[in-house]
């Protein structure tokens, strides 16, 4: 014991810049590492608890991850300082580094800028079913960086926040109704007026999955086709199951107009076959 202390007294006697950077080395360590798990801690609180209760699904990721990346500033700025860097000297090398990451990272600070426009605008909410230019799926957050989605296949996708702000958005859950449309033809020997009442018939008996607002069932002539005349069937539907109403609908209107012995025609063509002589 006594052989250990008088050589902690020589260290400290012969070489006390050395002790002296050790230990402020080891204790910029310390903050840094208790820096990181304060931070992961407060990011998870607020993710996962009832912290920032008052925030909705879409604002909750991005309050967490600033909040962490917050503490992670203060961090390396109080680690700098333990470490002997001038707090003057600290300003001329954020700006430096912040210059540089500005012109290294552009792509990325553009994903940022998107990303708060996203949040400000909300043409997007956590939950919602949209279809973006290159794929679809139901929002599952909302990033600094990227945007998630699940598809409807179940598969993860990972966004980011520029191509979404940039392209076409078309949300399928933002309004409480959608409206159905259903092109349908039907053979040319067809009384019109009949096949029309059928259809417009079969769309009024699902009273109870469709809605009259903002325009009651329609059924329209749209056009002679080559071989059918073309009709548009139009109804407002709840947005909640849409698929499934959808799909419900075109069975009853095929069966509709089996029972009422309407044809819907195959695609035909006449060939005229000339022979010489």
């Amino acid at each position: 014991m006594e052989k250990a202390l008088g050589y902690w007294t020589y260290v400290r006697e012969q070489f006390p810049f050395l002790l002296n950077i050790s230990l402020n080395l080891i204790s910029a360590v310390f903050i840094f590492v208790l820096g990181m798990i304060i931070g992961r801690w407060v990011q998870k609180r607020i993710r996962h608890s009832k912290v920032g209760s008052h925030l909705d699904a879409t604002l909750k990721p991005v309050v967490a991850s600033a909040f962490f990346y917050v503490i992670i500033s203060m961090t390396i700025y109080a680690v700098l300082i333990k470490l002997g860097v001038p707090p003057s000297s600290l300003i001329a090398i954020f700006g430096a580094a912040g210059l540089a990451i500005g012109l290294s990272l552009k792509d990325t600070l553009s994903n940022i800028a998107s990303g708060i426009f996203l949040l400000m605008l909300r043409p997007i909410k956590v939950g919602e079913f949209v279809d973006l230019p290159n794929t679809s799926g139901t929002i599952s957050e909302i990033g600094l960086f990227a945007t998630t989605l699940r598809t409807a296949e179940g598969l993860f996708q990972y966004v980011p926040n520029s191509k979404v702000w940039e392209g076409r958005i078309q949300n399928y859950a933002r309004n409480t109704t959608r409206q159905f449309r259903l092109d349908i033809g039907v053979s040319y020997d067809t009384d019109l007026r009949h096949a029309q009442s059928v259809m417009l018939e079969a769309l009024s008996g699902a009273a109870e999955r469709i809605t009259e607002a903002p325009t009651p069932p329609e059924v329209f002539v749209m056009s002679f086709g080559d071989s059918s005349v073309n009709f548009n069937c139009r109804v407002w539907l709840p947005s909640d199951k849409w698929f499934a109403r959808a799909s419900t609908l075109r069975i009853e209107i095929f069966e509709a107009l089996g029972k009422a012995n309407i044809e819907i025609p195959f695609p035909q063509r006449v060939v005229t076959m000339k022979t010489e002589g």
